[in-house]
């Protein structure tokens, strides 16, 4: 009997090791604390609905930059929750703000979110910034941990605290060719608030160039990801090359 519990022993430390060698020091821990030992990339995607509607959505700031290059596809509600453990939710950025397309190459400078977390301790999250790479795969250039974000709360009822973060925290090059894909990794699994572990904001309602939500598998090469019927609360402060047909001149 002792040694069937040493061994049962031998396997948990065993699955957190293999947890931990795939994903990195911070995620393991952050796994570990969830009680999560056997969780592995992709494993959640596809088990169902990604998010639950708020019934009672919030409220939040329409625009928090100040600068007239921020692309916005939430209304300025939370009204769903994540609800995917261990599943990348974000934006496809590929149309500005009236939902035109972009039809040149961009620069991302900057983004911002809502971010949500139980533990006031817990300020990292981990960011997926992706290229296209066909129609079932983005190609992810990082999985980054960014720490130091501010909580606004397990309810997001600190609408205030949005987080601008720069695109040099993300540890790649910004520069992308007509979209990009950017998401946060979620391990929220309740259906409402307060989430139970951490969390970006969601948005259901209708913008203008339609649902640019997604989801993908956590990592970095290509990774798979899905279409959502939502918008993230995540917005993208870029800079654009103007086409030269779009260009004005004058001959005299």
């Amino acid at each position: 009997m002792k040694k069937l519990s040493i061994l049962l022993v031998f396997v948990l430390v065993a699955g957190v090791a293999v947890v931990a060698s795939a994903q990195g020091p911070s995620k393991a821990q952050e796994l570990q604390a969830a009680g999560i030992t056997n969780w592995t990339p992709g494993m959640t995607q596809g088990q169902g609905p990604v998010i639950s509607k708020l019934d009672n959505p919030i409220s939040i700031p329409t625009t928090e930059l100040n600068i007239t290059d921020t692309i916005q596809y939430d209304s300025g509600v939370v009204a769903a929750l994540p609800v995917g453990f261990g599943i990348v939710f974000g934006n496809n950025f590929n149309a500005d703000n009236s939902g035109s397309a972009f039809k040149a190459t961009v620069t991302l400078n900057s983004f911002s979110l809502l971010f949500a977390e139980d533990s006031i301790a817990d300020t990292g999250l981990f960011f997926q910034p992706a290229a296209p790479l066909n129609a079932t795969s983005i190609s992810a250039r990082a999985s980054i941990n960014i720490g130091g974000l501010t909580n606004a709360g397990s309810s997001f009822t600190n609408v205030t605290a949005f987080n601008v973060i720069p695109q040099t925290a993300l540890g790649t090059t910004g520069v992308f060719s007509n979209s990009f894909y950017l998401g946060a990794w979620c391990l929220n699994s309740n259906s409402t608030v307060p989430v139970d572990n951490e969390a970006i904001a969601l948005d259901t309602n209708a913008f203008a160039g339609g649902n640019k939500g997604y989801t993908a598998v956590s990592g970095t090469g290509a990774q798979a990801f899905f279409a959502q019927t939502f918008n993230a609360v995540l917005r993208a402060n870029i800079t654009g090359i103007i086409p030269v047909e779009l260009m004005a001149f004058e001959v005299e």
